[in-house]
C-alpha cells in the first residue's frame, strides 16, 4: 500500500478535539487543563459539536461521534484531529466513517488506547499515517503539565517534517494512578524507568503498525484488521495479566500474523498481573519470537505508560533488539 502523509502542525494551527469512545462529561477539570496544554503548544483547540455528550459510557451516540470526525477531516481550518480519550467502544464508529473524505483530505488523526480501533481502520482504509500518540485528558490533562518528554516526541511526531529517528528512554516513569477530577490535585509519583528489555536478539525492517494489543484483537476478522506483511508490530496493554497476554499472542498465531511480521516492539507493562513466577511475561514473548525467528524488544514507553512516544502507523523503522534500538527511518508527515 501507498501510504498518505498528513500535513505537519505549524504553530497557530487549529485541532479538533473529538470523543470517538468514552464519555468526557464527567471531567471538565482534566478537559480544561488538555485544552491549556495544547494550547501552550501554540494550537488553536476545538472542541467537537458532540465531544462532550453522553450516551450511557460512550461520548454520545455512535452517530454523533462519527459526525464529529467526518466533520473534522471536511473542515479545511482543522489541521489535526486529537481524540479526548479512550474506552472500550471505538468500534462502533468505524462502519459510520466516510473513509473517501478522509482520504480526500489527510490530515492527522492521534490518540492511543481504545483509539486504536480508529487508527488501525483508518490507516488499512485509506493509507493516510495515523499516530500511536497522547489524548487530551489521559495525558495532556495531567496536573501541573504534561511530561517533558511526551511533549518532545509529541512535537518530534507532529510538527516536524523530518524522522523521528533513533528513540531515546526516559530517566523516569509513573505507574500511579490517580482517580480524575478527585485525587489528581498532585503530580504522579515518578520512578527510575529501565532501559528496554532484550527479549530475543536480532534486527529488523519494516513498516511500523499496531497499538492497544487488547482493542487490535476485536478486529480480527473484520475488514479492518491490518495487513502486517513486512512490519515491525507494536504492542501494548494496561492492566492485564500474563495468561491474557499468551491468549492474544496465540489468537495472532492462528490468524497466521507471525507469518508476516519482521519484529515485535512490546510496550513496557502498566500495572501487570503476572499469574505465574514460573513463566512471566519475558517468558512467553519469547516462546513466540524464538518459535519465528523474529527479534522482540520490550519495555518501550508507548500506550499507557507516561511518559509515552508518539509512534506513527505507517511509516518505516528498524529494530535491533540485541542493541536494544528504534530507530524510526520514514517521514511521518509532509
Amino acid at each position: 500500500m501507498k501510504f498518505i502523509k498528513p500535513k505537519h502542525l505549524e504553530n497557530g494551527d487549529a485541532i479538533g478535539i473529538v470523543s470517538p469512545s468514552s464519555t468526557i462529561a464527567n471531567f471538565p477539570r482534566r478537559l480544561a487543563r488538555g485544552v491549556k496544554a495544547l494550547e501552550n503548544l501554540g494550537l488553536e483547540v476545538v472542541l467537537g459539536k458532540n465531544a462532550k455528550n453522553s450516551f450511557g459510557h460512550n461520548g454520545g451516540t455512535a452517530e454523533e461521534r462519527a459526525n464529529d470526525i467526518n466533520n473534522f477531516f471536511a473542515d479545511p481550518d482543522i489541521k489535526a484531529i486529537i481524540c479526548s480519550t479512550g474506552g472500550l467502544n471505538a468500534n462502533a464508529v468505524l462502519s459510520l466513517l466516510d473513509y473517501q473524505l478522509i482520504k480526500n483530505n489527510p490530515k492527522i488523526f492521534c490518540g492511543f488506547s481504545d483509539i486504536t480501533a480508529l487508527n488501525l481502520a483508518i490507516n488499512k482504509k485509506t493509507g493516510l499515517i495515523t499516530f500511536n500518540g497522547p489524548t487530551v485528558l489521559p495525558t495532556f490533562g495531567e496536573f501541573g503539565e504534561p511530561l517533558e518528554f511526551t511533549v518532545k516526541y509529541f512535537k518530534k511526531a507532529l510538527f516536524e517534517t523530518k524522522p523521528i529517528g533513533k528513540l531515546e528512554c526516559p530517566k523516569e516513569f509513573t505507574e500511579e494512578d490517580l482517580w480524575w477530577e478527585t485525587e489528581d490535585n498532585r503530580k504522579r509519583k515518578m520512578i527510575p524507568a529501565s532501559s528496554p528489555k532484550t527479549v530475543c536478539e536480532g534486527f529488523a525492517e519494516g513498516v511500523l503498525c499496531g497499538g492497544n494489543f487488547n482493542t487490535l484483537c476485536i478486529l480480527g476478522g473484520t475488514e479492518y484488521f491490518p495487513d502486517f506483511t513486512n512490519t515491525i508490530l507494536f504492542l501494548e496493554d494496561e492492566e492485564e495479566s500474563t495468561a491474557l497476554t499468551e491468549r492474544r499472542l496465540t489468537y495472532l498465531e492462528q490468524l497466521k500474523v507471525f507469518d508476516k511480521i519482521k519484529g515485535i516492539i512490546f510496550g513496557r507493562p502498566f500495572n501487570l498481573t503476572t499469574d505465574s513466577e514460573d513463566r512471566n511475561l519475558y517468558d512467553i514473548l519469547k516462546y513466540f519470537g524464538e518459535k519465528y525467528k523474529i527479534p522482540v524488544l520490550a519495555d518501550i514507553d508507548i500506550g499507557h505508560t507516561n511518559p509515552i512516544i508518539t509512534l506513527p502507523i505507517g511509516v518505516g523503522a528498524q529494530l535491533d533488539a540485541t542493541n536494544k534500538t528504534i530507530t524510526i527511518t520514514g517521514s511521518a508527515t509532509s
